[in-house]
């Protein structure tokens, strides 16, 4: 018992520190994930008027990808952010899509005319864009360069002005 006590002692934290070296987790909610660096997860999703998307039509320009839910309030909070501030710069530096995960088209149709939201939805109906994403907590915000690749992960409600922030040092 003592000397696997010892052993856990001494190789404990080379050991841990292995397991963790590509995890960083910042202040504020931001979770820098493993798979920051690697290409975006495929998926093909439906929007709110039935036409099929890619995430592939989006290369060559920088995106902020949002897992959300109508029926989380920071989500709906995260939407509202969103729309504002695509309502603000036409010109914006980024797409943005928010993908409603496991939701009926009528549910989400209806909280985006209700709240008169210009943001474009995609219908994650199954939840298997969510999983390949691991956006377990919403809202989850992905930030992908123009080449496709994860350039950071933020769990939680994004300010406008963390959402350009972010978004800036991404297309840097």
């Amino acid at each position: 018992m003592v000397l696997g006590i010892l052993l856990l002692y001494f190789l404990g934290g080379s050991l841990i520190s292995e397991v963790t070296k590509d995890v960083v987790v910042e202040k504020r909610g931001e979770v820098l994930a493993a798979s920051l660096g690697s290409p975006v997860p495929f998926f093909e999703l439906s929007d709110l008027s039935g036409r099929m998307v890619k995430i592939t039509d989006f290369l060559g320009e920088p995106l902020i990808v949002t897992f959300w839910t109508t029926w989380n309030v920071a989500s709906a909070d995260q939407i509202k952010i969103l729309d504002d501030y695509l309502a603000k710069n036409d010109e914006a530096l980024f797409k943005i899509i928010a993908v409603s995960s496991q939701e009926d088209k009528s549910a989400v149709a209806n909280f985006i005319n209700r709240g008169g939201y210009k943001v474009r939805v995609l219908l994650d109906e199954t939840g298997e864009a969510g999983e390949k994403y691991e956006a377990r907590n919403l809202p989850t915000t992905y930030f992908i360069d123009k080449d496709g690749v994860v350039r950071g992960v933020f769990i939680g409600v994004l300010s406008e002005k963390m959402l350009v922030e972010k978004a800036e040092r991404m297309v840097k």
